[in-house]
């Protein structure tokens, strides 16, 4: 007999605690408790009802262009920001940090090892064509397949999907898995329109015309300008309110600004420096959202000969540079981080963690212990977003003292993740985002698979022991601790900072903007006049 679970984002609300909502912008009490969810409007707007002539269309100020949108070639957050209106998943988090259902209706799991999924049997692609189990498998299947070059296979915790039925799928696990369920929430794409074979991403493929079974259907894509959204009017949960969203690129943050404030675009992310008028401007509403994003200088493990193999070299690398100065300078709201399992969740463990205090004399005396007393060349690669330019240029000032000659390569969002994703560096900036489980955080370092390329025997075993661990969290969260020294006493890479997540738009839009759903928030907005 099937043993039925009711499917709560139990593991999130676990590993989030009180984190992930925050609220940057209204009064606190002297008790802790925040009053307000946003700045200038109530969050939820749900007071307001949209009138006959409003407007039903969005200009939305984006920072980059997607690389692809086929979902399964891309882990850029600016190209899931686009998909999550175009496409469905089975589950997904929701503000509440409760996983809820999507194209999927139930779940069951009659043993730990398997999860077996029923469908909505009223979805549509954009195109007409009836979805079905066959598009889940076809999905998942490719993201398995090494020949289809997903970048989602490393972070695939199940071993095998099956159509039992046209409308019910069952993912199988070899061995118990705590962190299976996260990747069961890739988004869905169509086994009749999308490539079965891996393929390059081109304005003449489905990467560039994609098709899917959101509240959205994609209408226009000009590269490095403008993405436009047409409204699906046959969007199995109703037609939504907004009939058009127009997304600009508009990749300098004070241009985005400028445009919020004359009103040629209605929402954006703005600059971090400009909070407060922000919020004291009573014709926009701002909100704020924790992450659980990671922000590193990565170290690439696989290159033969590097300085970079030598322990001493990267832990010269962690002891060089002011973090606390860098990050309250370039993030002001983000919070310094020492490994990748955010600060305050149930696995982070401080006294674990070893901290690399700012000590330029311990760095060169590492550096000469190591046999590059007389300095080293490193390059560091990542976008030309302007806070990058500017960390490059503080970061290549603090490497100079200790004798390190930095050469920072920065370019166009996609080609740094080319790069990356090639293993064609040395050093990295850029973030880890999404990520639910512990296992999502730690797995990206074991046994060399990640682009990093890390390798260390013991903190591999100890992340793939824990990952099987499916009832014991106290347990799961001993290996972690045990893993965290090892991998920060090996200076794995150089942790920066964990983000905050923020949003500003027209007061007259109602919008409730949450890290975790972020712009799936746009299938319930409107405007009231």
């Amino acid at each position: 007999m099937l043993r039925k679970k009711k499917l709560f984002f139990s593991v999130i609300a676990l590993l989030i605690l009180s984190l992930l909502f925050l609220t940057a912008c209204g009064d606190t009490d002297d008790n802790g408790n925040d009053e307000d969810q946003a700045a200038n409007g109530d969050a939820d707007q749900d007071n307001d009802e949209p009138s006959e002539d409003a407007r039903t269309e969005v200009v939305w100020g984006a920072v980059q262009d997607p690389d692809t949108l086929d979902p399964r070639l891309s882990t850029s957050a600016y190209s899931e920001e686009v998909s999550e209106l175009i496409f469905n998943s089975l589950i997904y988090p929701d503000e509440n940090l409760e996983m809820v259902f999507d194209l999927a209706t139930d779940m069951e799991t009659p043993d730990d090892n398997t999860y077996i999924f029923t469908l909505r049997e009223d979805v549509y692609w954009h195109d007409g064509e009836k979805f079905t189990s066959e598009d889940v498998v076809f999905t998942f299947e490719s993201i398995l397949d090494e020949d289809f070059g997903s970048p989602h296979l490393s972070r695939t915790n199940f071993d095998a999907v099956e159509a039992i039925d046209e409308y019910t799928v069952q993912f199988t696990t070899e061995e118990p898995n705590a962190a299976a369920w996260t990747s069961m929430r890739r988004f869905i794409v169509p086994a009749h329109l999308a490539p079965r074979d891996g393929y390059e991403p081109d304005e003449g493929n489905f990467a560039f015309n994609p098709v899917g079974t959101g509240p959205f259907k994609l209408t226009e894509w000009t590269p490095n300008d403008q993405i436009v959204l047409e409204r699906n009017e046959d969007y199995f949960e109703g037609p939504v309110q907004l009939e058009r969203i127009i997304r600009r690129e508009i990749p300098e943050e004070e241009t985005r600004y400028t445009e919020l404030l004359n009103g040629n675009i209605d929402i954006a992310a703005t600059p971090e420096r400009e909070m407060d008028t922000v919020e004291a401007n009573d014709d926009l509403t701002l909100m704020i959202s924790g992450t659980l994003n990671y922000f590193p200088i990565a170290i690439n493990h696989g290159i033969d000969d590097s300085p970079l193999n030598d322990v001493r070299v990267r832990q010269a690398l962690n002891y060089g540079i002011d973090k606390e100065a860098i990050v309250s300078h370039l993030w002001p709201t983000a919070e310094v981080m020492h490994n990748p399992i955010v600060p305050g969740t149930w696995a982070y463990d401080d006294d674990a963690t070893y901290k690399y205090a700012f000590d330029q004399d311990k760095a060169m005396d590492l550096l000469d212990d190591a046999g590059y007393g007389d300095g080293l060349e490193v390059t560091i690669t990542m976008s030309n977003a302007a806070t990058n330019v500017e960390l490059g240029e503080m970061l290549k000032s603090y490497y100079d003292q200790i004798g390190v000659t930095l050469e920072v390569n920065t370019m166009e969002f996609s080609s740094a993740l080319d790069l990356i994703l090639d293993g064609d560096f040395e050093l990295y900036h850029m973030g880890s985002v999404g990520m639910y489980d512990p296992h999502d955080f730690m797995s990206r370092f074991i046994n060399g698979d990640g682009v990093t390329s890390y390798d260390n025997p013991e903190f591999n075993q100890l992340v793939e022991d824990a990952v099987k661990i499916i009832d014991d969290q106290d347990a799961r969260a001993e290996l972690y601790s045990e893993a965290q020294q090892i991998m920060t006493e090996d200076a794995y890479n150089v942790p920066m900072y964990n983000s905050q997540a923020w949003m500003a738009w027209n007061s007259d839009f109602n919008f409730n903007y949450d890290y975790v759903i972020r712009s799936r928030a746009f299938k319930d907005a409107y405007w009231s006049n």
